[in-house]
């Protein structure tokens, strides 16, 4: 009741219903409704593994799905991130580390606590010029994505979505999953390509389609930088 209530409010005020109301930049949660809509519709429970999660509502790519009764992993790299998740997102696992291919601590490049472009990755930043913008180097902990998931295993049965935006250090955070144990059904993450086509010479493209995965979808982010979605061929939606 309470619920319906909320919504009723929400609508009044907005003028729309909340299954029309997307928080992301570019489309990625709109599409990712198209994909889940059966689960959605049916109000059944979800998983989702967000890295890089930068903010809990502002350009999230997850938290349509948190409000309407999903949960899951939130994992941001610069320091102070998780305290507007634990506030926002108290339902949810939040974590202020990095993810790689192994146990580690890294330089992380700091650019502002409003950027999205920090990165593990200075070669990412000197090709894109943001590295002129880095204002300081700090040294965050790094943990396998394997090592996370293993940690959290008992909190779900599988995981729908993985979303993976790191400013060009996803190649180090998909290798650091145990593939053959976690499976996502839904993987999005944010590579530099202009055209669909470039993704064929895209390294962790390949590495995601040579793991059983499909190219479904690519949406603009900004000129050569798009959201890739990817799809477990067993997966049915």
């Amino acid at each position: 009741m309470i619920k319906e209530i909320q919504n009723f409010i929400r609508k009044t005020i907005l003028g729309y219903d909340i299954s029309t109301y997307f928080f992301t930049n570019s489309g990625e949660d709109a599409i990712l409704q198209s994909i889940f809509s059966k689960k959605l519709s049916k109000k059944e429970k979800g998983f989702f593994v967000d890295i890089g999660a930068y903010h809990p509502y502002k350009a999230s790519n997850t938290y349509l799905f948190y409000i309407n009764g999903w949960t899951g992993i939130n994992i941001d790299a610069r320091p102070g991130s998780m305290k507007a998740f634990n506030q926002v997102r108290p339902k949810d696992i939040n974590l202020e580390n990095g993810v790689g291919e192994k146990e580690d601590t890294l330089l992380y490049y700091f650019i502002d606590d409003n950027s999205s472009m920090n990165s593990f990755s200075k070669k990412f930043l000197l090709n894109t010029g943001m590295y002129k913008h880095v204002k300081k180097e700090i040294p965050v902990k790094v943990l396998p994505l394997n090592n996370i998931l293993n940690q959290y295993s008992s909190e779900f049965d599988r995981i729908d979505i993985l979303n993976i935006d790191v400013e060009g250090f996803d190649m180090e955070v998909v290798k650091s999953n145990d593939w053959s144990k976690f499976r996502p059904s839904v993987i999005v993450i944010e590579l530099n390509c202009k055209s669909i086509h470039d993704l064929k010479d895209n390294e962790t493209a390949k590495y995601l389609c040579d793991l059983g995965y499909d190219i479904i979808a690519k949406n603009v982010v900004i000129r050569d930088v798009a959201s890739v979605f990817f799809v477990d061929k067993k997966f049915e939606y």
